[in-house]
């Protein structure tokens, strides 16, 4: 029987295809062959034709196999939007190198876990990171330490206004070798042979379900996938990109990043999100597609000079991390002329899942499966039971772009993968016409600014602070970030009116990433407990 969502489906996409025998890469090569002077990237008037992108990604390949990095090594990159981001990562690929990508908003903890956990003898990161590297250098097995910087790509007339953080003076660091160093080497590459579906392209990490940082493994199949689908169901052919979601995340990687270059388009790039930089870039560049998040949604069509710029250009522009209020979705078609729709994906499947066709999407819902993509609801109580069509459970995905695992955790791989299917952790249901709707995370998972935050892993870290005796994580809403993070704080004894709320976030947020730390500290004399001793954050949310 076919699948209910193929009532559903766009009239011109194939329901499945196959993958490409072939790497992003090797596709990319071939533009610069055929026109090497077409335009790939544009870094606020920067701009790198495909020529030039093959020569530097070929020379900067050359340079780390020269300093020993083979096929199968992590290599680490620490860096907000930049060209060099896209350099690196795809002069990994060409050296079957496995990228791992870091959260700039990391601090030393949370970048020593990853590089420690994934093994990474290598890292390329931006000069403003170098400190927050320096204080846990010695405690990783870290060989080769890259670095660049903005002012290294950016224009002496940038055609865009800048983030403040372009601006600053550029760092120079010993015991580090510099990236633009590394972009004229002549040297041949070695003769690399990948298997598509077992070498591993990225190790994205998550929270995911459990709470603890693990990476997925995302093989050159699986990712090569999603981009071939996302160029199919976006029309990404030839397009102009706004990229402007960070590029470490799956979501601007494969959309943002790897779309654009499959098809042979251009990526307009930004550092980070500013609304005025990115009506200016629509106007100014044309974009046709702009993959971005709720939150950036909301900014554009509540900045107060939108109306003076010709967005126009937009074709096709897709939404996560939070559900859009249907008011901005109607007042951004009004300023675009484009439908705005919203999509469902995770890190363990590479990007997207579901989104809504771009000629009938459905307000609210995340949309359809995508092409070679399956999905069931299962029930809660029995796992092995389909729930009824429109009943909500738990959201089970099958198909090309599903990780394999859980790097280094076998235990957990087998945990919540099986037969094939990702156990998501999200609660959803199924309307009449195939189109998904997600109600909430099973495991309490928050999600802020369209960043992933697992309360146990903030937790852990605010009983770091010596006043916290107990203490229990939820989300709240928040209409400008989807959620944000709540924590009830149970103080020591000698700590009571000694304290303040404002303290404990201060604190927080030199601990935790900007996403990441509570917003909002309430302290309780107890929190709920069930008859066993384990807090019910459940009682807490419904608060």
């Amino acid at each position: 029987m076919e699948p209910i969502w193929y009532k559903s489906w766009p009239g011109d996409l194939p329901r499945k295809i196959d993958i490409p025998a072939t790497t992003l890469p090797e596709i990319v090569k071939k533009y610069a062959r055929q026109f090497p002077r077409r335009e790939a990237i544009n870094f606020y008037g920067k701009s790198i034709s495909y020529g030039e992108f093959e020569n530097m990604t070929g020379a900067f390949a050359a340079s780390l196999s020269q300093m020993g990095v083979t096929r199968g090594d992590r290599v680490c990159l620490f860096m907000e939007n930049c060209p060099q981001f896209i350099v690196a990562i795809f002069a990994c690929w060409k050296l079957g190198a496995v990228a791992v990508t870091a959260n700039p908003m990391f601090k030393e903890d949370e970048l020593a876990h990853q590089l420690n956990d994934s093994g990474a003898e290598t890292i390329v990161l931006l000069d403003q990171l170098y400190p927050v590297l320096r204080k846990i250098r010695d405690k990783t097995s870290l060989r080769n330490v890259i670095i660049t910087g903005y002012k290294d790509f950016l224009p002496s007339s940038p055609k865009l206004p800048l983030h403040p953080s372009l601006t600053v003076p550029r760092q120079y660091f010993p015991d580090t070798v510099e990236l633009t160093g590394l972009l004229n080497n002549p040297s041949p590459l070695p003769q690399v042979v990948i298997d598509n579906d077992y070498d591993l392209a990225l190790l994205q990490y998550t929270s995911g379900i459990t709470g603890v940082p693990k990476g997925a493994m995302i093989t050159h199949a699986n990712m090569l996938f999603n981009t071939v689908c996302s160029a199919l169901w976006l029309r990404g052919k030839r397009g102009i990109h706004l990229a402007v979601l960070p590029l470490f995340h799956v979501t601007g990687l494969v959309h943002s990043m790897n779309m654009p270059m499959y098809t042979g388009g251009t990526i307009i790039l930004l550092a980070r999100y500013d609304t005025e930089a990115v009506v200016k870039a629509i106007e100014k560049f044309r974009c046709t597609h702009w993959i971005s998040i709720a939150t950036m949604n909301i900014a554009v069509v509540n900045y107060p000079d939108t109306k003076k710029y010709d967005l126009t250009s937009l074709r096709a522009c897709v939404s996560g991390g939070a559900p859009i209020p249907v008011e901005v979705l109607k007042k951004f078609k009004q300023m675009t002329g484009a439908s705005l729709v919203e999509g469902y994906g995770l890190s363990e499947a590479i990007s997207q899942v579901a989104v809504n066709p771009l000629d009938k999407p459905r307000p609210g819902s995340v949309g359809i499966p995508v092409l070679n993509t399956d999905i069931k609801i299962t029930s809660i109580a029995d796992p092995s039971r389909e729930v009824l069509l429109g009943e909500m459970g738990e959201l089970w995905v099958k198909g090309p772009q599903v990780t394999r695992g859980y790097w280094r955790r076998p235990e957990e791989t087998e945990l919540f993968i099986k037969d094939g299917w990702l156990c998501t952790g999200d609660m959803a249901r199924m309307d009449q016409d195939g189109y998904l709707y997600i109600v909430g995370r099973k495991k309490e998972l928050i999600k802020a600014s369209g960043f992933s935050v697992f309360p146990p892993e903030v937790e852990n870290f605010l009983y770091e602070h010596p006043a916290v005796a107990e203490v229990a994580v939820v989300g709240i809403p928040d209409p400008y970030r989807g959620e944000s993070v709540k924590a009830y704080v149970v103080l020591k004894r000698e700590y009571e009116n000694k304290m303040s709320e404002s303290d404990i976030i201060n604190w927080a947020r030199q601990k935790m990433a900007a996403y990441k730390y509570p917003r909002v500290i309430e302290f309780r004399p107890e929190l709920p407990k069930n008859g066993s001793g384990k807090i019910l954050r459940r009682l807490l949310q419904e608060q």
